[in-house]
Formats: C-alpha cells, structure tokens, sequence
C-alpha cells in the first residue's frame, strides 16, 4: 500500500509523494486534482490500485477531492485532526508546515485500520445541506 499524503487548504493541496519523495503544491481546483492524479498514474502504473490518499476532512476545503475520489474510486484514508495532532506529538513533529503535514498524513497510514481505508461515499444533499449551515 502507498499512501499520498495531502494538506488541504482553501486555495491549494500540499503533497508528498513518498515514492520519489518529492514535495509539490497544486491548486484546490478539479483541473489541478485531475492532473495530480494522472501524475500519479504515472509514478505507480500497475501499483495505482494500492494508492491510498491520505487526508483531514477540512470543512468545504476537502470537498472537491473528496469527490474526485469517490467518482473515481480512490481509496483514501480521512483522518480526524485530533487523531493527526495526536500523531504528530508522538513522533515528534514539532515544527509545523503545510508540506510538513503532507509527510506526516503520509505516515500516518499505520495507524489506519481496514475499515477505515475506503472509497469515500458522497452524499450530495447531505453536502449541499452542510454548505447551508457552515
């Protein structure tokens, strides 16, 4: 299993690849995301179906990949920011970036459980319903 490790924000997505180890930011847009993933086809060829994308539900911000996913059956593993922050304090993060983060939600694929490493399942009235109180 290989786990992509992304910060997401409002306006763009930091990224460690671990395979090449490289460190890259894109756009928060669908045509930013649709590229990062054939890049990404690229890298792991025959590997790409035991991609994991790893990543914190960040309120709307997600919204989009999340999406992106489900349509296109990406396995992710969505980590609750408690769990993150917990993470980063046990191996001892202490300096904190958004390219930093990306490392750390890459590694925190071992702390993932099967159940929890899914195709995300998107409900479009509940989302539109979440816009309207957010």
């Amino acid at each position: 299993m290989y786990s992509i490790g992304l910060d997401i924000s409002k306006a763009t997505i930091d990224i460690y690849i671990p395979i090449n180890k490289s460190n890259i930011q894109i756009k928060n847009d669908i045509k930013s995301i649709k590229s990062l993933f054939e890049k990404l086809k690229k890298l792991y060829k025959k590997d790409i179906s035991n991609l994991v994308l790893v990543f914190e539900p960040t309120a709307n911000y997600s919204h989009l990949l999340k999406t992106f996913c489900s349509k296109n059956n990406i396995r992710c593993f969505i980590v609750n920011p408690k769990k993150s922050a917990n993470f980063t304090k046990a191996i001892g993060q202490r300096n904190k970036s958004d390219i930093q983060d990306a490392v750390m939600l890459s590694k925190m694929i071992v702390t993932a459980l099967d159940e929890e490493i899914r195709v995300p399942i998107v409900n479009i009235v509940v989302e539109e319903l979440h816009e309207l109180i957010s």
